[in-house]
């Protein structure tokens, strides 16, 4: 989904927080092949926040964070 006019949006990925509050990967290729996504199409980040299952991810304007959406959506098929 591409939100439309907001700076952030969350996504589902391999992460989980331990009890001390420390961010573990499940799927290291994934995260690899993530970040290699987002500088591939030159996506600028301004924030990135894990969560249990997920990321937040906040980027520098709405436009970027909707191109992210409709790039992402699309890579997912």
């Amino acid at each position: 989904m591409a939100p439309s006019g907001r700076r952030s949006i969350t996504i589902e990925a391999p992460v989980m927080i331990t009890s001390n509050k420390l961010a573990v990967w499940m799927d290291e290729k994934w995260m690899h092949d993530f970040f290699d996504f987002l500088q591939l199409h030159k996506f600028k980040l301004s924030g990135l926040q894990h969560k249990q299952r997920k990321l937040k991810l906040t980027f520098v304007t709405a436009k970027e964070c909707t191109m992210f959406g409709l790039k992402y959506a699309g890579r997912k098929k």
